[in-house]
């Protein structure tokens, strides 16, 4: 790692602790619009919304589901589990209520934002993100990262992780030599592999243990720790 001049950061569970406030903001919306009573509660609520969410989200990477099928059909199949009657509307709607909720949460990371710009001190970090161009323009801003660093976006790039080409897009356009480049992202098949392949070093954040990453750290402030 002695060599490494520039560093690319994931967005969402690396810089951002996305888990965590998907986690307060479907909480504070069930809430809102279900009547919990001694049936079942909130914690058995979520804990099934969790499994049904893992259970769709391989036919996404299969490319057999769209993220935004994917946003609907985990709902219906949780109200549908609970025989909790709804409208397709609600169905509709119901990410962007989520979404709306999970904006007005986010408040700035003060420590982590003086630690990146510590960290950029010694080495140029850029932002590669998949998603919408709105949604993690907003997270960023609310986040506190706004204009801190270059920001590349899947909706604005055209290019998706795990693409080489979403790598080799920011590459070329911040000038930054693969082998002088460090990755850090929280997923092995869209941060981790694909930056590999292309010679960049790589970083894990999460909780997988000997990962096929040159470096792994159970968070990014460990992460941090180790580079400043």
């Amino acid at each position: 790692m002695d060599e490494i001049k520039n560093i690319i950061f994931d967005w969402d569970n690396t810089l951002f602790p996305f888990k965590k406030y998907w986690e307060i903001a479907h909480r504070k919306v069930f809430l809102d619009l279900i009547t919990f009573d001694s049936g079942f509660s909130i914690d058995d609520f979520m804990w099934k919304y969790h499994e049904f969410d893992a259970q769709l989200w391989p036919q996404v990477h299969e490319g057999k589901m769209t993220i935004e099928q994917l946003r609907e059909e985990r709902v219906r199949m949780l109200l549908d589990y609970y025989a909790i009657n709804y409208k397709e509307n609600f169905i509709r709607l119901f990410f962007d209520i989520f979404l709306t909720v999970l904006l007005e949460e986010i408040e700035p990371d003060f420590t982590l934002l003086a630690k990146m710009k510590e960290l950029s001190k010694n080495y140029s970090i850029a932002i590669l993100s998949n998603g919408e161009s709105w949604e993690q323009r907003e997270k960023i801003r609310r986040f506190g990262f706004e204009n801190m660093f270059p920001v590349y976006i899947s909706a604005e790039t055209g290019f998706s992780k795990p693409d080489p080409a979403a790598f080799c897009h920011l590459l070329e356009k911040e000038a930054f030599e693969p082998e002088h480049t460090l990755m850090v992202g929280d997923l092995l098949e869209h941060d981790i592999i694909p930056a590999q392949k292309l010679g960049l070093a790589t970083a894990y954040i999460g909780h997988e243990k000997n990962t096929v990453a040159d470096k792994n750290y159970e968070d990014i402030d460990t992460f941090l720790e180790d580079f400043l």
